[in-house]
C-alpha cells in the first residue's frame, strides 16, 4: 500500500514538475527508469506519463531538425546535429540514444546529474549524428 501511495505521489510530482521547472534532470530520468523496472501495477500510469513527456521532447527535436534542414539549405549554418533525412524521433528513439550515450560516457551520470534531460539528449544526438561539414 505504501508503495502505491509513493508511486502515485511520484506521478503527481512528475506531472507538476514541468510547471515549476524547465525540465526533468538526468538523475530524475534515471530514477524513473529504475522505478519502471519494478513489478508494480501502478507502473502502467507512470510509463504512460513518462512516454508522453519523452514523446513531446523528441517531437520538438524532430521539428527542429526538419525546420533547420528546410530553412538553411545552401547556407553555412551548422545545426546542433545532423540526423539522416528519414529519422523520426519519438520517446523510444530518445531513450535509446540517451542510454547509448550514457553507456558510452558513464561519467556523465555523475558530472551532469542535475542537467536537464534535453541537454543530455542534445549531447547524445551530437554523438550519434555529428555534423562533419
Amino acid at each position: 500500500m505504501k508503495k502505491g501511495m509513493l508511486l502515485k505521489g511520484l506521478i503527481g510530482i512528475l506531472l507538476l514538475y514541468p510547471v515549476y521547472s524547465q525540465a526533468i534532470t538526468l538523475s530524475a530520468y534515471l530514477q524513473v527508469k529504475q522505478l519502471l523496472t519494478q513489478d508494480n501495477p501502478a507502473n502502467k500510469q507512470l510509463e504512460s506519463v513518462t512516454q508522453a513527456y519523452l514523446n513531446g521532447i523528441a517531437n520538438g527535436f524532430n521539428f527542429y531538425a526538419v525546420s533547420v534542414r528546410l530553412h538553411n539549405e545552401g547556407n553555412d549554418f551548422k545545426p546542433l546535429y545532423c540526423p539522416p533525412k528519414k529519422v523520426e524521433q519519438n520517446g523510444d528513439f530518445m531513450v535509446e540514444h540517451i542510454d547509448a550515450y550514457l553507456d558510452k560516457h558513464p561519467i556523465v551520470k555523475q558530472k551532469q546529474k542535475d542537467a536537464p534531460i534535453e541537454l543530455v539528449y542534445i549531447l547524445a544526438l551530437q554523438d550519434a549524428y555529428p555534423c562533419d561539414k
